[in-house]
């Protein structure tokens, strides 16, 4: 008998003749899903410690919102810099329940080519960055401008535009080092982290690479992206450390009574504040640098304010375990070409409490520069721990009893004199 074929947009074609039916299932409908890995920076610390920021739990938090994707649909022709993010523009994708999820769902094509008679694959490429920031309005190829900054940061720092939904090529970011130290953003872009079979069980994309020329994926299945730190971890620890010739990260604890509290802190060299980040390559362009980084705010628990301190002051201040509470300055800094850190400089007070004095404290300013022997290289992805030991040297007493001195000669006083 003969059988008429209708090809419709839904997951299963059906065939009907005389009374019976015959069902040819095609290839369904497939969304498209991630999931994700915060990668590991590569460790380069002066003491060891692992500074990392960003994790994947951390990122799943809902504080965190998200990451965004740029999606670009090719058809059967791989990945080029002339292709729009026609697929998904700034998606933004955040975590709940056990799952990535993100609106509009978009799904994989199931043809296959131009014609569904084709042997070629359709092919999706997806380029991903983190923290999200929504975008307000497209302005050509000057990028968009943006609304919702991560954390508090000032609206001309952190992501501040990004490629516009009508200009081809690579999704770049513009992004701008936050001045405070208390508002650092941890920049990160995509890669492929875990290689996957797509639908016709065909090895699809390079572990590590670009999330490019992806197929169809099987059911169940998610694009595993890996994010990269996109800038340069500066991890600063400040610690007083008390009557050491040759000062370690462990020492005895100071007097009670006295507190090392900041007023400043400056890093010396050539500092990457600006740039932009192509998420394809997740190279750096058009970047700028400063002779100097001053880090401001200080964290509270540490700070004096703006001035000098008046009283015995209130913060934690300083101690030998490092800051007031056990925490490090972290600074994210843009790896730009020549980057590198050749010293600091600090300002601080030595406070301490004394009743016997008008005002019942006193309080020592002390302004140190010190040159590195030896200048720290700043690179993409790595984290430096820089530890500043303000050494500190007890005022000791001693004391002894001059002995009297018998040199001169005895005269003798007769009183009366006798004669």
């Amino acid at each position: 008998m003969k059988k008429s074929l209708i090809f419709a947009a839904t997951a299963a074609v059906v065939l009907s003749a005389c009374a019976k039916v015959d069902t040819y299932k095609v290839s369904e409908q497939e969304a498209v899903s991630f999931g994700v890995y915060a990668g590991k920076a590569a460790t380069k610390a002066v003491s060891g410690t692992d500074y990392g920021t960003v994790t994947t739990t951390s990122l799943q938090a809902a504080a965190s919102k998200g990451f965004g994707v740029f999606g670009y649909y090719t058809d059967a022709d791989d990945y080029a810099s002339n292709t729009k993010a026609n697929f998904m523009y700034n998606q933004q994708v955040t975590y709940s329940g056990s799952a990535w999820t993100y609106s509009p769902v978009k799904y994989w094509p199931n043809e296959h080519g131009n014609k569904a008679v084709s042997t070629d694959v359709d092919k999706l490429t997806f380029l991903a960055y983190a923290p999200f920031v929504a975008n307000k309005d497209i302005a050509g190829d000057k990028g968009v401008s943006i609304t919702d900054k991560a954390g508090s940061a000032a609206a001309d720092e952190g992501i501040t535009a990004m490629t516009a939904n009508n200009v081809a090529g690579d999704a770049v970011l513009t992004f701008k080092v936050p001045a405070s130290a208390e508002e650092q953003i941890d920049l990160l872009y995509g890669v492929l982290n875990a290689q996957y079979n797509d639908v016709q069980d065909r090895p699809t994309g390079t572990v590590d690479a670009p999330l490019e020329n992806l197929t169809k994926q099987k059911t169940g299945d998610k694009i595993q992206i890996k994010f990269k730190h996109a800038l340069a971890k500066i991890a600063i620890d400040i610690k007083d450390v008390v009557d050491k010739d040759a000062p370690t990260t462990t020492v005895d604890p100071a007097s009670d009574g006295t507190k090392v509290v900041v007023e400043s802190l400056t890093l010396k060299g050539t500092i990457g504040t600006d740039g932009k980040l192509n998420l394809y390559t997740g190279a750096w362009s058009d970047t700028a640098t400063g002779a100097s980084f001053d880090v401001t705010p200080l964290p509270t628990d540490i700070y004096s304010g703006a001035t000098a301190p008046t009283t015995y002051p209130t913060v934690d201040g300083v101690k030998e375990t490092g800051l007031g509470t056990g925490k490090t300055i972290d600074l994210m800094v843009v790896p730009a070409a020549g980057a590198k850190i050749t010293g600091v400089e600090i300002t601080y007070y030595i406070c301490t409490e004394d009743s016997q004095l008008d005002g019942g404290v006193s309080i020592v300013k002390n302004v140190i520069s010190k040159n590195l022997g030896t200048a720290i290289d700043i690179e993409k992805g790595k984290q430096y721990g820089l530890n500043v030991l303000l050494g500190l040297t007890s005022i000791k007493l001693d004391a002894t009893v001059e002995d009297w001195d018998d040199s001169a000669a005895d005269t003798d006083v007769d009183l009366p004199k006798n004669k």
